[in-house]
């Protein structure tokens, strides 16, 4: 019942905080959170709708609404980093699997109708295309004091980040190929 009234993201960072806070901190941690928003069905709490109260159109204002359950979230686990003084020695990593769904056929099993709510600014199509409106996303990693603030457009996939992660967690790709990142 709580997946169907749109709150899986609250539990979703309710249990990141819950291990943020249980950590032994003599250890590292990684904690991979995988929110599912803004994918379909689009619903999200009533406090949330009502945040967002003036999007005029109701799936919008539904897709708005789970952004900002997402946006609550992450201010929670940073929150809770920061409260055990985790925050200095805490990578974050962001970034979108793929591009705002604008075509309801990659819009999974939910069914919808209208206008998606996703929009995709100047590139063509969106998630489930090899367009630029599909496969370019928004990513950044922070490091507070350990990376400087910049902008990377070059091409790069998610893989790329594995070789120079691994080096700064002290790992070694081991018996791998030689990766470039």
């Amino acid at each position: 019942a709580i997946k169907e009234k749109g709150y899986d993201n609250i539990l979703f960072a309710t249990e990141a905080v819950r291990v943020i806070d249980e950590h032994d901190r003599s250890k590292p941690l990684f904690l991979y959170l995988a929110f599912t928003s803004p994918h379909t069905p689009f619903q999200a709490p009533e406090e949330y709708l009502k945040r967002n109260g003036h999007i005029g159109d109701e799936t919008r204002r539904s897709y708005a609404a789970m952004i900002s359950v997402m946006d609550d979230g992450i201010g929670r686990v940073v929150a809770a980093l920061e409260k055990h003084g985790m925050r200095e020695n805490t990578i974050i990593v962001f970034h979108s699997d793929n591009g705002g769904v604008v075509d309801s056929f990659f819009s999974g099993e939910s069914a919808v109708k209208g206008k998606l709510p996703a929009d995709n600014g100047p590139y063509r199509e969106g998630k489930g295309t090899t367009y630029e409106g599909g496969t370019r996303v928004v990513g950044f990693i922070n490091w507070p004091g350990r990376i400087k603030p910049g902008v990377a457009d070059g091409m790069m996939h998610v893989v790329d980040m594995y070789p120079t992660l691994a080096a700064l967690a002290g790992a070694s790709p081991g018996r791998n190929k030689p990766l470039d990142g």
